[in-house]
């Protein structure tokens, strides 16, 4: 039996699902649980209207993996852990170089947990159709995202998602941050140019105050109406934009990857963590650009 953990934020688990749904073809006794703590909640359900059946096998799942991953109340834990992986239960955790595994396709045997992001496309690219329909924004949006799209569509629009915040914190700047440099926009900007006549950048933020001090653009628009149980509209516009230059980020990433413009240009940064690990996250058709 395999089990697909969804948790943290809207790209993670579209990623997350996506992989589900190929790994149900392999091995029907595929199930999801949802392990959404934090950000927005279960997303996928939220704006894709993704649901599944919570039923015994699905609590009595949850309530396994919380005992496996659990690291309070050892005296109770440790010893359930100890019986639950003799019984045939584990927790695979994706290596954090995100590169493609063959093996995590493979039916299980016991009970598996998966606990990963698993964006590599390389996971789902033969569930390319149904994710597309699963991924289908159909939520009302409001007027000024309609205008923009209808805006997108005349332009040569590109897409430009810089994501600072979070990403500069303690936390989380020696895992992601150091990748997505001034330098890595200048040039994807330069080669935007060279490929794209007369391009208009819409950028998405959460420093547009920095995106301002530090790019000239000729043609440029800044969507900030976007925040909180809304920000998926973001995701929904780059989409929509003809082109992309994007983060290194899940959100970004599946903006650009839903992009159904067939001659579209996306630029991604090499990497996606900032270490010497080059990953293959990024589909072999986009252009990726170093900051050396």
């Amino acid at each position: 039996m395999d089990v697909i953990v969804i948790f943290n934020g809207l790209g993670n688990q579209m990623s997350q699902y996506a992989f589900y749904l190929q790994k149900k073809k392999i091995n029907p006794s595929t199930y999801l649980i949802s392990f959404c703590k934090d950000h927005n909640g279960l997303e996928i359900n939220s704006i894709f209207n993704i649901t599944w059946k919570n039923t015994l096998i699905n609590k009595s799942l949850y309530f396994l993996f919380r005992i496996l991953i659990a690291d309070r109340f050892k005296l109770i834990t440790v010893p359930l852990k100890k019986l639950l992986t003799q019984m045939g239960c584990s927790v695979i955790n994706e290596d954090y170089d995100y590169n493609f595994n063959s093996e995590y396709l493979k039916p299980s045997k016991g009970i598996t947990f998966y606990f990963g992001g698993w964006h590599n496309e390389k996971y789902f690219i033969d569930s390319k159709d149904e994710i597309l329909d699963s991924f289908s924004f159909s939520k009302d949006v409001d007027e000024i995202t309609t205008s923009l799209v209808q805006e997108m569509a005349n332009y040569e629009s590109v897409s430009i998602h810089v994501r600072r915040g979070d990403y500069l914190n303690a936390a989380n700047i020696n895992l992601f941050g150091k990748v997505c440099t001034k330098e890595y926009f200048e040039k994807a900007i330069d080669l935007m140019n060279e490929k794209v006549k007369t391009p208009h950048y819409y950028i998405f933020s959460n420093d547009i105050g920095w995106v301002k001090e530090n790019f000239n653009l000729e043609r440029v628009t800044y969507v900030t109406h976007n925040s909180g149980i809304n920000s998926w509209r973001d995701m929904f516009l780059m989409s929509s934009c003809k082109h992309n230059i994007i983060a290194n980020s899940s959100f970004s990433w599946w903006g650009a990857w839903l992009n159904k413009n067939n001659n579209n240009t996306v630029l991604s940064p090499t990497k996606f963590l900032n270490s010497d690990k080059v990953s293959d996250i990024y589909p072999a058709n986009w252009t990726k650009i170093s900051d050396n």
